[in-house]
């Protein structure tokens, strides 16, 4: 077993900005990231609220900034999953699907996990055509695709598509839409995007090496003949397994400044970039106010 002082379980910018900010304490934090550093970032495709860019950001320029601060400060990091936390009554215990390590803190900065359409829906043939992150689909240019939903992702989603030359379609299965009107606006500006609601997706199947998306609505029946389909459905908190034992006393642990849940996962539809690194750097700070009071004790 390896122990550290402080383990961060997610590389977005909750986890990130908790890491920088305990390596300016003098700390030396481990952080895991199953997939790649930067989150939900690199699905933005313009970051407008976020102090200090006048005209916005894109988020793979934000997490390409982010991580020179990573590499000029030499912060641990592994791109490997985490399977379980726990806590044995001194020490966070944190399993990897390699090995497990200890430590005297614990930030879950783990974000949130796409909404999927229900199993049924999508056969076997055409699963590799259906996806749920835009940034999968970062390489396609002159393409076609149907993106089911009517929230901000959805109408981000259509315009990251569209500046590369994709021809996109917002299927909404309502005729609510939840995007910020800025967005809308955006997209009602670009030929490139359709946008059409109370829509009934009615079956997905492949034909002739394209996905075959069946809807029908006021006026009938439609097919789309697309490259790719993207579900922008919701989000849920991405949790990682917690012993029992954790659970029981994270009332504790959080209050006394040994654990610490940020950003993404735990604040709802509260999901910014800007509140996640202020999580992430009043997590680092709560911690290590919680280290030099342990060491008076």
């Amino acid at each position: 077993m390896k122990s550290t002082e402080v383990i961060i379980v997610g590389g977005g910018p909750a986890g990130m900005t908790a890491a920088i900010q305990l390596k300016r304490y003098g700390l030396d934090p481990l952080l895991f990231e199953s997939r790649r550093l930067g989150g939900l970032l690199w699905n933005a495709n313009l970051v407008e609220n976020y102090p200090g860019f006048p005209g916005g950001i894109p988020g793979p320029a934000l997490v390409e900034r982010i991580s020179r601060q990573f590499t000029n400060l030499e912060i641990r990091h592994r791109i490997e999953t985490v399977t379980q936390v726990d806590h044995d009554g001194s020490t966070f215990l944190v399993q990897t699907v390699k090995e497990v390590f200890n430590a005297s803190g614990l930030v879950l900065a783990t974000g949130t996990r796409p909404m999927t359409f229900p199993p049924e829906m999508i056969p076997a043939e055409a699963a590799d055509r259906v996806f749920y992150e835009v940034y999968d689909l970062a390489e396609m240019q002159d393409g076609r695709v149907a993106i089911i939903g009517a929230g901000d992702a959805a109408f981000d989603y259509a315009l990251n598509l569209a500046q590369r030359n994709n021809r996109v379609w917002i299927l909404n299965r309502s005729a609510e839409v939840k995007a910020l009107p800025l967005l809308v606006e955006r997209v009602s500006q670009d030929d490139r995007i359709t946008y059409l609601e109370n829509i009934t997706l009615t079956g997905i199947h492949l034909e002739e090496e394209k996905l075959l998306v069946g809807t029908v609505d006021g006026n009938g029946k439609t097919a789309y003949k697309v490259d790719a389909l993207l579900g922008a459905i919701g989000r849920s908190p991405n949790w990682p397994e917690r012993s029992k034992r954790l659970i029981a006393n994270e009332t504790y642990l959080q209050s006394s400044g040994a654990l610490h849940m940020i950003g993404d996962l735990y604040n709802g539809i509260y999901r910014q970039t800007a509140i996640s690194v202020g999580d992430g750097l009043k997590a680092a700070m709560k911690f290590y106010k919680f280290l030099n009071e342990e060491d008076k004790l």
